[in-house]
């Protein structure tokens, strides 16, 4: 049990680590390359907490454990909205009013409903990733046109690197630390899983998805204390987003996701559910509150214990 521990420490820590070096160094070289700060942040930066997802469920789903994989994507958009947006109220109440992050709402629900509705036979083939990217292709295309006719989105990047060799470095660097976190992250959730006796898909839902979303964890609460809200929820709802329409696209073309059990309907349903719940939430223009933030957590809390005893 204590080696499987060390495992998931060791493994969250490559991931967040390698997610952080990853993101400079491209961005580096981005910016080096002549690319505005604009399409870095809402590119490269937004795929940067996706990134542990990404490799995650990649590794999962070429050691055969899909249901790690999908458990992962599922988990990791709960947590997004009940704990990460949680506890970012409750450090600084977050308002929207951007028309764009408005309208990444609406289409969050709409691409989660089409998620569930392509699991329903209880698999994802590679017809339903090519589904799942060409939506990637169109969202990604006009979030860069609005920023641009706008220009009212803020992003966070980092500044260029002192010289191209260190972005080279940073890169390299960050990729082997996500692939070493997830091998050794996944390697640690298939014993814990089995230490347990439970279903890799619960440890996926659970412990797997709240190692990811340490980026998108990290990332809001430094950007709450500093109060942006736009970065806020805008790499909670992005970060949903990028989870089905990117990871679970590519992991789909390498490896289909076959998920036999519908018992996943039930969490796809909360996750469903908190993704609507956002419209309530930012389309009146008002702040989330810290009560809110409160009742977002507990949810989140209330779903942990029902997964744990459901096994």
């Amino acid at each position: 049990m204590l080696l499987t521990v060390l495992l998931l420490l060791a493994g969250a820590v490559f991931l967040y680590t390698g997610g952080n070096w990853l993101v400079q160094g491209s961005s580096s070289f981005a910016l080096r390359h002549g690319v505005s700060k604009l399409v870095v942040g809402l590119t490269i930066v937004a795929f940067g907490t996706s990134a542990p997802e990404l490799f995650i469920s990649t590794v999962a789903a070429l050691k055969e454990s899909t249901s790690i994989a999908i458990g992962n994507i599922v988990g990791s958009n709960i947590a997004n909205i009940a704990l990460i947006l949680g506890f970012a109220a409750i450090v600084n109440p977050p308002r929207v009013l951007t028309p764009t992050i408005r309208v990444q709402i609406p289409f969050a629900i709409i691409i989660t409903g089409i998620f569930l509705a392509l699991t329903l036979n209880g698999q994802i083939a590679a017809v339903d990733s090519v589904v799942l990217l060409s939506c990637f292709a169109l969202f990604t295309g006009y979030c860069i046109w609005s920023a641009r006719e706008k220009g009212k989105i803020k992003v966070e990047v980092e500044s260029i690197l002192p010289s191209p060799l260190r972005d080279v470095v940073y890169i390299m660097i960050g990729l082997a630390g996500l692939t070493l976190g997830s091998e050794v992250f996944v390697r640690g959730s298939i014993r814990l899983a089995e230490y347990f006796g439970v279903s890799e898909f619960m440890i996926g839902l659970s412990v797997v998805a709240l190692g990811t979303s340490l980026p998108e964890l990290a990332t809001s609460i430094v950007a709450a204390a500093k109060r942006e809200s736009e970065i806020v929820v805008g790499n909670v709802i992005g970060s949903c987003i990028f989870n089905i329409l990117l990871v679970m696209g590519i992991v789909g073309l390498i490896k289909p996701i076959y998920k036999p059990d519908m018992s996943i309907l039930l969490d796809m349903g909360v996750m469903l559910g908190l993704t609507i719940l956002l419209l309530p939430m930012f389309y009146t223009g008002r702040r989330l509150s810290r009560i809110e933030g409160f009742a977002l957590l507990l949810v989140y809390v209330g779903y942990i214990t029902y997964i744990a005893i459901r096994g």
